[in-house]
């Protein structure tokens, strides 16, 4: 139980950036930024860096998440809950933290991006075949590995919490992109 628990400092911020995200995208607030991709346009051997789907809406909307929530979370696990802590540093540097994560949840699924566009894969397609059996195991912990990139200097989970992890991504990536499906976000699992 108390792994749970410790598991709540790296999955709330996380939970709580889809959750805001979510709802930008089917309010589409701020729009000036939805038409502003990451990559700028730019191309490399014809074909676009990340496309249009990574956006400086969902990077900003990402990590500011992350950080307040972080923040938010420390505020209350101070005076209200005295939740066990995954790493003192998400505690008592939770802005630094929720930077972290959200700016390694970003960075994280940039690589992937980029090799499905350079195969042709459109936005949220998984790809035919063995390349888009890998290409889903990759879209539900590319995230995860950029996220825990950018915590390395602050924490590294164990081997039993890094399985813990897996799972729960390997589960959570597919709920929350049938949840988007409902909303009308998303028209695939995959």
């Amino acid at each position: 139980m108390i792994v749970v628990l410790e598991l709540l400092w790296l999955a709330l911020p996380v939970i709580a950036a889809g959750l805001v995200h979510l709802a930008v995208l089917k309010l589409d607030l701020l729009p000036g930024l939805r038409r502003m991709p990451l990559d700028g346009g730019l191309t490399f051997r014809g074909k676009r860096l990340f496309g249009d789907n990574k956006t400086w809406r969902g990077a900003i909307v990402t990590i500011g998440t992350t950080t307040v929530a972080a923040w938010a979370m420390a505020q209350l696990n101070a005076c209200c809950w005295q939740l066990p802590v995954l790493v003192p540093f998400a505690e008592t540097h939770s802005v630094v933290w929720g930077l972290l994560l959200g700016t390694g949840y970003i960075v994280g699924e940039l690589p992937n991006s980029f090799a499905k566009r350079q195969l042709a894969i459109a936005p949220g397609a998984p790809g035919q075949g063995v390349a888009g059996r890998i290409f889903w195991v990759i879209d539900q912990l590319d995230s995860l590995v950029g996220m825990l990139i950018f915590i390395a200097p602050i924490w590294t989970p164990s081997l039993a919490m890094l399985a813990a992890i897996v799972a729960i991504m390997l589960v959570a990536h597919p709920v929350s992109a049938w949840i988007m499906m409902l909303f009308g976000l998303k028209d695939r699992v995959g």
